[in-house]
């Protein structure tokens, strides 16, 4: 990406003008904490990380770091009865960033602005902009970045680019499609035409797409890939009116959305409803499927048959979300004919705030500085760490093209992977995730009615 992309992207989302000091030596930190426990709350892979590097923080600062682990379903009942209750529990804790509204907006986690300016923090200017609005709220930082989350587009170059496949797709539908695919009206053809048979000659029928289906495993966010291109213009977020802040879930483009998803469990394996993150990426590099919508996850289980089973070393293609060929227009009540295409910052990252009733907060502060700085960070996103759950958010991320091939990554398999990702980051009109106050119920309640309709029930 252009090195003037990003100034522009940065300006318009600039967030703090102050800087911050220059950071302390780690070897300042020898022995600083004997005898402190540090207690984080996180779920499962993310404590991949923390594992591998509390040992050599620990044996730097003298402190202990214990881990609960909880799954995904119940992390945020977790931390909210511990704030409610002020019991302290957790010191440092790892949460998703569209929870912002209750968390931040909530004040139960300490804004970091004056930890940065005494102590530091390690390449600040390096964190890309878009994540830097995600650590915020009301011009402060409250979090620490991790992990930069958008959804994207894989496919399998062996089916997509298969020059007689091509031609038979265009003898059937009459059309030639795009590669990568640029529309959700292709898409429900491509993932018709692979459902059913054996198109990369391993001895079992494939299928065309598969995707995150389960309740309580982030489900909503398959659906809300495609209610983007259906209900939202670029920049113009879909979920309420904001002259009246009536809710929009009901408008023509949010049900064209879920008739389209619930078309598509027609085209996908069996045991969709099963899928949870873990099960989609498990499944996809398996090779059972066409097409897949994820996060940069797969990308990373992609590369390596010994830990993740993957078939598909280097036969996938990576690509923005699918647009459509109609959107609504909420504020003229009506359709508009014609392309649209919405990039959507899903989740908005994994971040670690610091609870305000920890004892520890010093301590929690110096351990998250450690684990995010440049040099260890690019080692829990490139896979040399493996599946970790983070995903690149520091600029250097996308340029230390070297690390990448270190973690198992072909040179332009990376290239496009990263590409791929950086764009999306980067779109000045990208729609930031519901971080408002309610936002952890609202998903709730539309997880719990996409699960009905893709049930049938």
């Amino acid at each position: 990406m252009k090195k003037g992309l990003w100034l522009v992207f940065l300006l318009s989302l600039f967030l703090v003008s102050v800087s911050f000091a220059a950071e302390k030596t780690w070897e300042s930190q020898q022995g600083e904490f004997s005898g402190v426990t540090l207690t984080v709350l996180i779920t499962d892979p993310h404590s991949a990380v923390v594992e591998s590097w509390k040992p050599e923080w620990e044996a730097l600062t003298g402190a202990k770091v214990e881990m609960v682990v909880v799954p995904y379903a119940s992390l945020y009942d977790k931390m909210m009865t511990d704030f409610i209750t002020g019991t302290g529990a957790y010191d440092l804790i790892c949460w998703p960033s569209t929870w912002a509204g209750d968390v931040m907006g909530g004040e139960w986690v300490i804004p970091l602005d004056d930890l940065m300016k005494e102590y530091g923090y390690p390449g600040w200017d390096d964190v890309a902009p878009a994540i830097k609005t995600v650590v915020s709220w009301a011009n402060k930082v409250y979090a620490l970045p991790y992990d930069g989350d958008c959804h994207m587009l894989y496919y399998r170059k062996d089916a997509l680019e298969n020059p007689d496949y091509q031609a038979k797709f265009k003898e059937k539908y009459g059309y030639n499609y795009n590669v990568p695919p640029k529309s959700w009206e292709e898409i429900r053809d491509i993932a018709e035409f692979f459902t059913g048979w054996d198109w990369d000659n391993d001895g079992e029928n494939e299928y065309g797409i598969a995707f995150i289906a389960q309740r309580k495993t982030q489900a909503m966010w398959s659906y809300l890939d495609i209610a983007m291109q259906y209900a939202a213009q670029p920049g113009v977020a879909p979920f309420f009116d904001p002259d009246t802040m009536d809710p929009l879930v009901n408008n023509p483009g949010w049900v064209k959305a879920m008739e389209v998803i619930q078309d598509m469990t027609k085209f996908a394996p069996p045991g969709l409803l099963s899928y949870g993150y873990s099960e989609l990426r498990q499944a996809f590099v398996s090779g059972n499927s066409a097409i897949a919508l994820d996060w940069g996850d797969i990308g990373i289980m992609e590369q390596s048959e010994e830990k993740y089973g993957s078939k598909v070393k280097g036969l996938l293609g990576y690509g923005p979300l699918p647009g459509a060929m109609k959107t609504y227009d909420f504020k003229e009540k009506k359709w508009v004919e014609g392309y649209n295409q919405v990039n959507f910052l899903n989740f908005g990252g994994w971040i670690f705030s610091i609870s305000k009733f920890s004892k520890n907060q010093l301590a929690a502060y110096k351990f998250a500085t450690y684990f995010t700085a440049p040099e260890r960070s690019i080692l829990d996103v490139c896979g040399i760490h493996g599946y970790t759950g983070a995903n690149p958010w520091r600029l250097s991320h996308f340029q230390n093209i070297d690390k990448w091939i270190e973690g198992g990554w072909g040179k332009e398999s990376v290239t496009k992977y990263l590409d791929t990702i950086k764009t999306i980051l980067s779109d000045p009109k990208a729609i930031t995730d519901l971080r408002i106050p309610g936002a952890a119920e609202y998903y709730d309640y539309l997880d719990l009615y996409l699960a009905q309709v893709l049930s049938g029930t």
